[in-house]
């Protein structure tokens, strides 16, 4: 997606996520279906995040993707962290 075009997309949070590993499980799925995403840490004042493993542990990170694919990117969230044993749901659920 060009970035010219990035910019009139109106974009869509997925709950956050606390470790960059459960990030690039998701965006993988993302990437795989075709789906555009971008990736914030909240520290990162709304820079592209880099993921490396375990990198940046308990900082909120954040996938973003079209509002268009917000249903699907969220049955895939959803599907991967339940199949993960549920820590990550339910910690967003409460939040």
């Amino acid at each position: 997606m060009s970035e010219e075009k990035r910019d009139r997309v109106n974009w869509k949070a997925l709950p956050p996520l606390e470790g960059g590993v459960y990030v690039g499980m998701v965006t993988e799925v993302l990437d795989n279906e075709g789906i555009p995403n971008l990736v914030k840490s909240d520290l990162e004042a709304g820079g592209l995040g880099m993921i490396a493993g375990t990198q940046r542990l308990g900082e909120p990170w954040r996938i973003q993707v079209p509002e268009e694919f917000y249903d699907r990117a969220m049955e895939i969230y959803e599907s991967l962290l339940r199949r993960e044993g549920g820590t990550e749901t339910d910690e967003t659920e409460q939040g």
